[in-house]
């Protein structure tokens, strides 16, 4: 502690003359002009009076410099950044990033995972440092039928297995945790692959003809209670550019197997629907001609249908058009061959 001496001067309000007993610093009220010039020239000849000295202790306290050593060697050194969002479909693979590093030379850690769900998998790379994979094959039904998401919670954990440094002491055991989320959806893959089978670019009149439509149907097995739905339909395009005779609709021919009218699944997500082509119960229409009219020397009726399989999260497959001749049967081999 300091002491600080300051030195203020005043001057007084009043004036005096040093060494003159009788001189007053104030004229008396009642006094003359003599006097007063009298009392102006004292002033004048004598000065004012000295400032007085006026000294004041002020305690000065000087700042301290506190220097700190950080010699804390903790968790904080160890820093666990996995991707920001890690979603999954069931029954698709997918893989994603987990970065574990330490910030301090000559330590070695290890990341571990809790929580995982079963078929998870956390591996390091064998390609790049600090670097660890999460696979993840969501097995179909992982997420319940009556929601469309599930949220698994995984916590990362990475610990010091070896340290060389100053502070392998303090690391020895050191653990660093780190929650995050896995979403799991239901697959949201589209149908593929669709297949027709057993109707040819031919059929007769007259005859039921059993045929199949195979397809893929990713995110549902046999267990499931939604089935693959299958839609018949007629394009609405009549006209094939070089022909002069209609494409009439030939998706009003087609009706279910009455002995197999559900879907059958096959395994691998594959899917089977068995169908017929009726032309003996269903009547046959005649053929047209571009402008409408009937072409009286047709053997048969063109048509065209189309075939589109849906799968319970909405998604479908692309049209799949099939083009067919109904071939008339032989008592109306009158109207004449085409």
């Amino acid at each position: 502690m300091n002491f600080l001496k300051t030195t203020i001067l005043t001057v007084p309000v009043t004036l005096i003359l040093a060494g003159c007993g009788d001189w007053k610093k104030d004229p008396v009220p009642n006094s003359t002009l003599e006097t007063l010039r009298k009392h102006s020239q004292d002033v004048i000849t004598h000065g004012p009076d000295k400032p007085r000295e006026i000294t004041n202790t002020v305690v000065v306290e000087k700042p301290k410099v506190v220097v700190k050593e950080e010699s804390t060697v903790d968790e904080k050194f160890i820093v666990i950044t996995p991707d920001a969002q890690m979603t999954f479909n069931e029954g698709q693979e997918s893989s994603f990033k987990v970065y574990a590093r330490v910030l301090i030379p000559g330590v070695q850690i290890k990341l571990t995972a809790q929580g995982l769900p079963e078929g998870a998998t956390l591996e390091a790379s064998e390609k790049e440092k600090d670097l660890y994979i999460l696979k993840y094959n969501p097995a179909l039904y992982t997420v319940a039928s009556t929601a469309n998401m599930k949220a698994v919670n995984v916590k990362f954990v990475a610990e010091v297995v070896s340290a060389t440094s100053q502070n392998a002491d303090k690391l020895k055991g050191l653990v660093r945790e780190k929650e995050t989320t896995l979403f799991v959806f239901k697959n949201q893959e589209a149908p593929s692959e669709l297949k027709v089978d057993g109707l040819g670019s031919e059929v007769m009149q007259g005859l039921e003809t059993v045929f199949t439509v195979t397809v893929k149907v990713p995110g549902i097995d046999g267990r499931s209670q939604q089935k693959p739905r299958l839609v018949v339909s007629y394009d609405g395009v009549s006209y094939t550019a070089g022909n002069d005779f209609l494409e009439l609709d030939g998706s009003r021919h087609v009706i279910a197997d009455s002995k197999q009218k559900d879907p059958e699944y096959l395994g691998d997500s594959r899917w089977k629907f068995k169908l017929v082509f009726d032309t003996k119960k269903i009547a046959v229409q005649p053929q047209l001609a571009k402008d409408g009219t009937f072409m009286v020397n047709a053997n048969g009726v063109r048509v065209r249908l189309s075939f589109k399989v849906y799968g319970p999260n909405g998604l479908s497959t692309p049209e799949s058009l099939t083009q067919l001749k109904i071939r008339f049967a032989p008592e109306q081999a009158s109207q004449g061959a085409q």
